[in-house]
């Protein structure tokens, strides 16, 4: 299962994988770069593990996830997918799941970290047995490539979006609540960019608050909606958070014609809401599909040290303006 010459360059991969990351600019990498370095990995007769954890395996949208990734893993006939079942952030969990598949031989590990530091020596065992260790969504220290998507890109798309609904409606002095997630500073982006994109554009933000689920994104709006009746615009750092907003206009009996919803991820919800219409307009919606797809490509790439192995997966603007595109997106939620 091991690739010989994987096992002889070892040494010489850490360091041309970390001079890639840093020279060049990730964002640039596109789906088709990615997937033509990976169409050949089957060649020759070679047969590949790759091993996937995630911190919340039970959410749906990691499970549609995971299920993107099998199905790559199935097209391309010499790859088998391993699943871990960490859920709720569990430490113990993930670090048990890393620690068989060490002992397993694994040829890589696709890893979310719950917290790098812990899993450090792990990612050293792993790496000395010539396991390539990829970090997705956040990142750690001298991995061998990155699965993720661009928190910034999405904080762009949406807060475009709301801006261009209220200069389409005319919404003069708009005021706008944006939920964040203070714990985990490397989303931040995910409102900065909102926040940015709101003040250039004249948008007062009135309130921002952590909510990240529904429970919490319903108590968030119904309080702002108390202090500002006349709110125009709810933008959720994700879907979960927009989706409890959304019930929490309904409950205040707010006009939805009069107001803009939006959320990022582009979970199943947030998606829903979308389609149905009224107040929830977009969503900043990750390729669910391709970031499967990434998961076992960039890890391929790594293990056969080809580029790229690092790469954000594209996230897109799901509102009715675009229904094909919306239907595509709720499409890949259909087992």
């Amino acid at each position: 299962m091991k690739n010989l010459a994987k096992k002889i360059a070892f040494s010489i991969a850490l360091a041309s994988a970390a001079s890639i990351a840093s020279a060049d600019d990730i964002k640039d990498v596109s789906i088709d770069q990615i997937r033509s370095a990976a169409s050949n990995a089957c060649e020759g007769g070679q047969t590949y593990q790759i091993a996937y954890s995630h911190s919340v395996s039970e959410v749906a949208i990691v499970k549609q996830v995971r299920r993107f990734a099998d199905e790559r893993a199935t097209d391309l006939g010499c790859v088998t997918v391993l699943h871990d079942n960490t859920q709720g952030n569990n430490l113990e969990q993930q670090i048990n799941a890393i620690q068989g598949w060490i002992t397993l031989g694994v040829d890589a590990i696709v890893v979310l970290p719950i917290e790098p530091t812990a899993l450090q020596p792990l990612q050293r065992q792993a790496q000395a047995q010539g396991i390539k260790w990829l970090t997705y969504l956040g990142k750690m220290d001298g991995s061998d490539g990155f699965v993720g998507f661009d928190h910034a890109q999405s904080g762009q798309i949406i807060a475009q979006a709301a801006v261009d609904w209220a200069k389409a409606n005319d919404v003069a002095d708009a005021k706008a609540l944006v939920t964040t997630l203070t714990p985990l500073p490397s989303l931040s982006p995910r409102w900065t960019e909102v926040t940015r994109l709101f003040e250039e554009n004249g948008i007062e933000v009135v309130a921002e608050q952590d909510a990240a689920d529904q429970t919490n994104g319903l108590r968030v709006a119904e309080t702002v909606l108390q202090q500002y009746p006349d709110l125009d615009i709810i933008v959720g750092m994700a879907d979960d958070a927009a989706v409890g907003a959304l019930r929490a206009i309904r409950l205040a009996g707010a006009d939805p014609d009069a107001m803009f919803v939006g959320g990022q991820d582009g979970s199943l919800e947030g998606l829903s809401a979308v389609n149905d219409g009224g107040a929830y307009r977009a969503s900043a919606a990750i390729l669910i599909n391709e970031l499967g797809a990434n998961i076992v490509d960039l890890a391929l790439n790594a293990v056969r040290e080809v580029e790229p192995s690092f790469a954000y997966t594209p996230t897109v603007l799901a509102s009715k303006a675009d229904q094909d595109q919306l239907d595509k997106l709720l499409a890949n939620y259909a087992n």
